[in-house]
C-alpha cells in the first residue's frame, strides 16, 4: 500500500494495519512533484493507494492508480470501498520475523533514488537498538511527529515513542511547528540541520528586537553561555567566576528562551546531513544540545548516535550495536550487520557496505564524518580538495543558507554561496547598501576561511540568491543539498567566475573577490 497523508494518527493506523495484515507500506510525501512520484512508483507495484485528498490522485501516473485493486480516501467525492457493517472480520495472516514490513527510497542526492525492503525482524532490531540511549527520558515523554512521515527518520522516531511509552504529538503543517511548541511542551525533539539552522535565526531574530537594555543583557548571556559551554567540553571544571556569571545569565536570558520552546527540552536529535557548528554550539551554550545522529539509507539501524549521556561536540557519536564499522585505508565508513540492505554482490568481500563517506574514529570510539568520498576532487595542480572543511567554514558566515565548493581539474577552488533575497537584503541595511554588503561578506569570507590552507581557499565566489528548495530540485525531501545538481545548475555562474579571474592575471596571495550572478 502506498501511503500519502499528512501527519495524523490515522497515518499511523493506516500503517501498522497493513502490517499487521502481512502487507508492505510504502510512504509517499504529500508534496512531491509528479516527476519524482512517476520515479518512484516504477519501483514497485502499489495494489493499494490511500490519499488525503482526490487532486493528489492526478500527481500518481495513470498506470498506476488504474492497476490499483483498492483505492482510499477521505474526500467525499472518491467512492471507498466499504464492508458491509455485520460483515465478519476478516482472518489475519501469520507474520513471520523475515517477511517485508516497509520499503523506502534513498534520498537520490547523487542519482535516481534506490528502493530498499526492510523486514520487521529488521525494524524492531532498529528500535531495540536507539530506545536504550534515551532511555533517561521519563514515561510519557513529549515529542513531535512534524517530518513528512513518508521520512523514515520520522517513521523511526514514532516507533521506538510506542516501545518506550512517549507521546508523539502530530504536527500536519511543518510551517506551524514552532508554534505548537508551547502547547506541546517536548522533552526531545528530532529534525534535520535545516530546521535548527532556522530555529537559531528565529531566536537571534527575537532578541535582536528587544528593547536596549534588555537587548544588552541577551548579547551578554549569549557571550558567557557561549565561554561556559567552551570552558565545560574542554576542561573538567569550569572557573568559579564563569560559573556564577552563567548562572546569572541562565537567569536572565537562556531561561526564558528556552521556556518559549515549551520549557522541557532536554535535547535535540539531528540527522540526514551535517549539523553546521556554529549552530550546534550555539544550542550547546543555550543548555539544549543537539545530538548528532549518523545513518545511511542502505542501513535501517543508525550508524552512530550520540547520547544523552555519551556525547561529544562535532561527532555523530559511537556506533550502535549490532552495526560493525570499519574505516578502510582511504578514510570511507564501512558497515556490516544484518539490518543492511544490500544485495551481497554489492558487498566487498568481508560483507561490508561502503557508505560513500569518509571518516575517523577518535580514542574514545566516537564517529568523526569528515566528508562524501565522491565529493572529492583534484584541482589540475594535483592537489586534492575535500571540500566539507571549506563549506562548514562558509557555512559561518551570516546569511549564507547553502554553499558548494567547486574546482574539478581547475587551478583553484571556488564556491557558490546560497544567500537567499530576504537575507541580501537585511545585509545592505546593516552594511549601507549593495557595496557594503558586498565588502561584507568578502570579508567574512577571508575570515572564515583564515584557517585553511590556501589552496583550498575559494579563489574568488559567486552568490546565488533563489531559495533552495525541495521542489526547485537543490535539495532531497529531508532538505540534503543534492551537489552536482546545484552545480550543473549554475555551471554557467562558475564558469564566469574563472573567466573573470583568469582575465584578471593571477589570483594575488589572500585577495578575494565576491561576484554577484
Amino acid at each position: 500500500m502506498a501511503v500519502m497523508l499528512p501527519n495524523s494518527v490515522r497515518w499511523e493506523v493506516v500503517q501498522h494495519a497493513v502490517y499487521r495484515m502481512g502487507g508492505i507500506v510504502v510512504g509517499l510525501d504529500c508534496n512531491d512533484p509528479a516527476e519524482r512520484l512517476a520515479e518512484l512508483f516504477s519501483h514497485f507495484h502499489a495494489k493499494a493507494l490511500i490519499v488525503e485528498r482526490r487532486d493528489l490522485l492526478a500527481r500518481i501516473p495513470a498506470s498506476v492508480s488504474q492497476a490499483a485493486k483498492l483505492i482510499v480516501s477521505e474526500d467525499p467525492l472518491l467512492p471507498n470501498a466499504a464492508a458491509p457493517a455485520d460483515a465478519p472480520l476478516p482472518v489475519m495472516p501469520a507474520l513471520t520475523p523475515d517477511q517485508p514490513a516497509t520499503l523506502i527510497f534513498t534520498s537520490g542526492t547523487t542519482g535516481r533514488p534506490k528502493a530498499l525492503v526492510y523486514s520487521h525482524r529488521q525494524l524492531a532490531l532498529a528500535i531495540a537498538s536507539i530506545t536504550p540511549l534515551l532511555a533517561d527520558l521519563p514515561d510519557q515523554a513529549h515529542t513531535v511527529c512534524w517530518l513528512p512521515l513518508a521520512n523514515p527518520f520520522q517513521r523511526m522516531t514514532n516507533w521506538c515513542a510506542m516501545a518506550a511509552n512517549w507521546k508523539s504529538y502530530m504536527v500536519p503543517d511543518p510551517s506551524r511547528m514552532l508554534a505548537e511548541l508551547p502547547e506541546i511542551r517536548p522533552h526531545f525533539l528530532v529534525a534535520v540541520p535545516r530546521f535548527y539552522e532556522k530555529l537559531h535565526q528565529e531566536i537571534q531574530g527575537r532578541l535582536e528586537r528587544l528593547p536596549g537594555r534588555r537587548r544588552a543583557a541577551s548579547r551578554w548571556a549569549q557571550r558567557v553561555a557561549g565561554r561556559y559551554w567552551q570552558a565545560a567540553s574542554q576542561r573538567p571544571r569550569v572557573p568559579l567566576a564563569l560559573t556564577c556569571q552563567y548562572r546569572l545569565a541562565d537567569r536572565l536570558v537562556l531561561r526564558r528562551v528556552r521556556r518559549a520552546l515549551g520549557g522541557r527540552l532536554r535535547f535535540f536529535i539531528s540527522g540526514s546531513a551535517p549539523l553546521p557548528p556554529a549552530v550546534g554550539e550555539a544550542f550547546a551554550a543555550l543548555g539544549t544540545p543537539i545530538l548528532e545522529a549518523y545513518g545511511i539509507s542502505e542501513n535501517i539501524v543508525p550508524m552512530a548516535m550520540n547520547a544523552p549521556g555519551a556525547y561529544r561536540a562535532g561527532s555523530v557519536g559511537r556506533p550502535l550495536a549490532p552495526n560493525a564499522i570499519r574505516i578502510a585505508a582511504d578514510g570511507e565508513i564501512l558497515v556490516k550487520g544484518p539490518c543492511v540492505s544490500v544485495k551481497p554482490a554489492e558487498a566487498s568481500a568481508e560483507g561490508y557496505w561502503r557508505t560513500g563517506d569518509l571518516g575517523a574514529l577518535d580514542a574514545d570510539g566516537f564517529l568523526h564524518i569528515t566528508g562524501r568520498k565522491s565529493d572529492v576532487f583534484k584541482l589540475s595542480t594535483g592537489r586534492k580538495i575535500v571540500p566539507r572543511p571549506l563549506e562548514e567554514a562558509l557555512a559561518r558566515i551570516e546569511g549564507v543558507a547553502h554553499c558548494v565548493a567547486a574546482g574539478r581539474n581547475r587551478k583553484f577552488v571556488v564556491a557558490l554561496l546560497n544567500v537567499p533575497e530576504p537575507h541580501w537584503l537585511a545585509l545592505q541595511q546593516r552594511h549601507q547598501g549593495a557595496e557594503g554588503a558586498y565588502h561584507h561578506l568578502r570579508d567574512q569570507v577571508n575570515r572564515a576561511c583564515a584557517h585553511l590552507p590556501e589552496y583550498s581557499r575559494p579563489a574568488d565566489v559567486a552568490v546565488i540568491f533563489e531559495t533552495f528548495t525541495p521542489q526547485g530540485g537543490e535539495l532531497t525531501a529531508n532538505l540534503k543539498l543534492r551537489r552536482n545538481f546545484v552545480l550543473e545548475k549554475h555551471a554557467k555562474a562558475i564558469e564566469a567566475i574563472y573567466q573573470r579571474v583568469e582575465k584578471e592575471a593571477r589570483v594575488e596571495s589572500g585577495s578575494r573577490k565576491v561576484a554577484k550572478f
